[in-house]
């Protein structure tokens, strides 16, 4: 009802109130619908708006916001009936938030009511990553703020509904040793990404390596729980020793499966997105 009432007043010229005797809109929770989906119906003169969970009845109201009219003094509610359902069970957005463009500086306010849109739209989880490919280590003193600004993202995430991931590979800090770095890959076609600093996990150091930072970043992440783990091949290169090789087949895929199985030590219920592509746009 909050996000309604400021989105509506928002646009000007009408002041939304919670009274039920003579309301305009109704929006409930109806168990009979599933979880995500809502239906809009008249009940009596007024316009109904039934979600099957909080969630399904947050995608409502987006679509009521859309499909209603607004004329700078008058509201009128959407004319549109029906019941709706996402076509897809994993709907995100990916925020880059470590080049200092607008996810990274944004206020907390700015990143609420952003998000805020992301599900009035049907969106069910954003996805925030440490961003280890451009700090020196742990003690970094970048490390602290990055890390506060995941957790923003996941607390404000949490509060909408929205499942939180985050992302890991084989490049962690600028500072990892170099004895335990991988061959790069070759890339004659120039599609590859090579802007990180990618471990070998063929290399029984560089395994450890890995396995220690990912578990730092559970163990970070614990309060604020973690929904999803996204795993990519390319973006930062890979490794191309004979071990690893082919990188996309078989290190790769070796590495996301400990990491997995790592992180569902701290989350049980956490899922894996395998990524596969050619790098520098991955894809699902």
């Amino acid at each position: 009802f909050a996000i309604l009432k400021d989105r509506i007043e928002y646009r000007g010229g009408t002041r939304v109130v919670a009274v039920k005797s003579r309301a305009d809109v109704i929006l409930a929770i109806d168990d009979s619908l599933p979880t995500e989906s809502f239906r809009f119906e008249d009940a009596g003169k007024a316009l109904r708006v039934a979600g099957g969970s909080p969630q399904g009845l947050l995608y409502g109201i987006g679509k009521l916001l859309r499909t209603s009219s607004y004329d700078g003094v008058t509201f009128r509610a959407s004319a549109w009936r029906g019941t709706s359902s996402p076509r897809g069970t994993l709907r995100g957005m990916y925020f880059a938030s470590h080049f200092h463009n607008w996810y990274h500086q944004a206020s907390p306010p700015e990143i609420a009511r952003y998000m805020e849109d992301l599900a009035l739209w049907g969106a069910n989880a954003v996805m925030v990553i440490f961003p280890m490919i451009n700090l020196q280590s742990w003690d970094d003193p970048q490390a602290g703020p990055a890390m506060d600004l995941v957790r923003q993202y996941a607390r404000t995430a949490r509060e909408l509904g929205l499942q939180f991931a985050t992302g890991l590979n084989n490049a962690f800090f600028i500072g990892a040793p170099k004895e335990i770095r991988a061959p790069p890959l070759p890339d004659p076609l120039k599609r590859r990404g090579n802007s990180g600093h990618p471990i070998c996990p063929s290399n029984a150091d560089g395994r450890a390596y890995i396995m220690e930072n990912t578990r730092l970043l559970y163990e970070k992440l614990t309060d604020v729980g973690l929904d999803i783990l996204v795993l990519w091949p390319y973006d930062e290169g890979g490794c191309a020793c004979e071990k690893c090789a082919p990188w996309g087949s078989n290190g790769y895929l070796r590495i996301s499966r400990d990491q997995v199985e790592l992180g569902r030590k701290y989350f049980p219920k956490m899922k894996s997105v395998l990524f596969v592509g050619l790098g520098g746009g991955t894809g699902p």
